[in-house]
């Protein structure tokens, strides 16, 4: 009998000996552990799915489902392996392997796990964090943000392909940035500025007027958003900012802050509304809303076929 084999053994037979005398979640993580470091495999995820049926502390529930990652990978059973990792990630989708049995094979599989979750993630805390956005709720929106943020540079460190990805870049930044400035400071309402001649009054409802009646609601088509996985966004060809006058620059420039619109872009890539979902200042958001009327995109796509999309830009003074 090798030494390792002694090792299992003994192993073995100080968690029977820690079953009998009740000793706590730690004590068996750590024979568990051994057992791995011993190559008994069997043993070790025996041990650690009887851990998992008790309640124990986060870091040692943590540290548990590793070890059965590991222990199924080792055993061949790589798609239960993945499915623990898969768990892991999506409770902690930035986390690291910090174990000393972390091999470079297990640490390859935890990592192609999470380039494949990544998008969905991210997503699932922009959408989480906009919603909390609409409510005015930016306590509860910045951290999501923040997260979002953290994993979009971990997802372009692991390569990971997502056409959507760089306009949530864009979207996060200009958010995040949003919630901090208005956290800072809360200006007094600023007084109405006058519309230059070549931008006509629009409606003080902050939308543009929409085109001709279409399709009946039950008829219209799908539309799309940064938060659909396989879509590729609008491509702008050409998106001309306002013309202001020098009162408005400098009114808008004292708000220090950014405005939000959301642009719904048709199947040829001409803009059918804009709504303003965060102002600015009454004056700018009629501007900005009839200049996105006439902005042109090529359009978004799925699956090889034109789709509706609704674009949102953040508009930085």
């Amino acid at each position: 009998m090798n030494a390792r084999s002694m090792k299992a053994i003994v192993v073995v037979g100080l968690l029977m000996v820690a079953a009998r005398a009740g000793l706590g979640a730690q004590d068996s993580l750590n024979a568990a552990k051994d057992l791995y470091a011993s190559a008994a495999y069997e043993d070790a995820l025996s041990t650690l799915i009887r851990l998992t049926e008790g309640s124990s502390a986060p870091d040692i529930a943590r540290q548990v489902d590793e070890y059965r990652a590991f222990c199924l990978y080792a055993l061949g059973r790589t798609g239960e392996a993945e499915s623990v990792a898969e768990s892991i990630i999506r409770r902690e989708p930035l986390m690291k392997l910090d174990a000393a049995d972390a091999s470079p094979r297990l640490e390859l599989m935890f990592s192609n796990v999470r380039k494949r979750l990544l998008p969905a993630l991210i997503r699932d805390r922009f959408r989480t964090a906009r919603s909390a956005l609409d409510q005015k709720n930016l306590s509860a929106a910045e951290p999501q943000l923040v997260e979002a943020r953290l994993m979009i540079a971990e997802a372009e460190k692991l390569g990971v392909k997502d056409d959507g990805l760089a306009d949530l870049t864009v979207l996060v930044d200009g958010f995040l940035q949003l919630v901090r400035t208005t956290a800072e400071q809360r200006p007094a309402p600023l007084p109405a500025v006058a519309t230059p001649p070549d931008a006509p009054g629009l409606a003080a409802r902050q939308k543009v007027e929409p085109l001709p009646p279409g399709p009946s609601a039950v008829d219209s088509p799908r539309v799309y958003t940064v938060d659909d996985a396989g879509v590729t966004p609008p491509v702008v060809l050409s998106q001309r900012m306002p013309s202001m006058t020098s009162e408005m620059l400098r009114v808008i420039k004292a708000v220090n802050t950014n405005a939000i619109l959301d642009v719904l872009i048709d199947e040829k890539g001409d803009v059918m509304d804009a709504i303003v979902r965060k102002s600015l200042n009454s004056s700018f958001d009629n501007l900005m809303a009839g200049a996105a009327r006439r902005w042109k995109y090529q359009p978004a796509m799925k699956d090889g076929v034109a789709v509706r999309y609704t674009k949102t830009v953040v508009l930085i003074p």
